[in-house]
């Protein structure tokens, strides 16, 4: 551990947008702790080479007994974390009437449960970093599909709603304590998380993902970056992502009549087909 250097730490941290965070923060002299489910020993040996102040703990965010006892070695590595960042999540696209109970509740409890249990383990150890002098932060990565409904994601929207509900109170509660709380709302991001999907999902899901627009993994994780070491709680890569909320915010109706719209025409061109 180096005293001069901040400290971050990271679930998810192993793929897709954690692990682009992760290099972003290594380059800016931060030591960083990934933390995931799967692929650890890849995801380090790759960061290695941008720096040697990385470390990685193998975790399950549906288990907070196991997050207490791999951010107390976290600690005891690099200190208590300047920036907390929750990444952790899964997707699994199928209609509401083929996903299947276990499936939905997977979603639930690794994107939504997930996020709680690991701010509330992470908890003891941000106070520590105030009463060191500094103002920690966290930050939850939900989605766009925590902004608007999708076709074909009761389960993902379900818990990406509740990630930005969760994170709006914590902002309010937290205050005091002087932590600070962002929640980060992405379009369709390239991560191989997206990649699986799309080899069995939904043409209509697709098409009507499409009006939130797509974003490279590195550009996404560039403003998603950006935003973080700013004063904004809801950050919102890409400009067409940001005009389709605010929409959807200012004029609710007439957003779900043109959605409605684009719904039927995209049904009835795959009927035709």
């Amino acid at each position: 551990m180096k005293k001069n250097m901040k400290t971050a730490w990271i679930t998810g941290g192993s793929s897709g947008i954690g692990l682009e965070l992760t290099k972003r923060l290594l380059k800016d002299k931060y030591q960083v702790c990934i933390f995931a489910h799967a692929g650890i020993e890849q995801a380090i040996t790759e960061l290695q080479k941008l720096s040697p102040a990385v470390c990685g703990f193998e975790i399950d965010v549906q288990n907070e007994s196991t997050l207490d006892a791999k951010f107390s070695e976290a600690v005891a590595t690099f200190g208590t974390p300047d920036l907390l960042i929750n990444s952790a999540g899964i997707s699994i696209a199928k209609s509401f009437e083929d996903m299947s109970s276990e499936e939905f509740l997977r979603q639930i409890n690794i994107n939504l449960v997930g996020s709680r249990n690991v701010a509330h383990a992470a908890l003891p150890y941000l106070k520590q970093t105030v009463q060191q002098g500094n103002t920690p932060k966290i930050v939850f990565i939900a989605s766009a599909a925590g902004l608007v409904g999708c076709y074909g994601y009761t389960g993902y929207c379900a818990s990406k709603f509740g990630v930005i509900g969760l994170a709006e109170v914590l902002r309010m509660e937290l205050r005091s304590e002087k932590i600070e709380v962002a929640v980060v709302c992405p379009p369709e991001v390239d991560t191989p998380l997206v990649t699986e999907e799309r080899k069995n999902g939904s043409p209509v899901t697709a098409a009507l993902k499409q009006l939130g627009g797509s974003m490279p993994v590195e550009k996404a994780c560039q403003e998603i970056y950006n935003g973080i070491f700013t004063s904004q709680f809801m950050i919102i890569p890409g400009a067409q992502l940001r005009i389709l909320t605010k929409i959807s915010r200012v004029i609710p109706d007439v957003y779900r009549s043109q959605i409605d719209k684009k719904l039927d025409k995209i049904l009835n061109n795959l009927r035709a087909s």
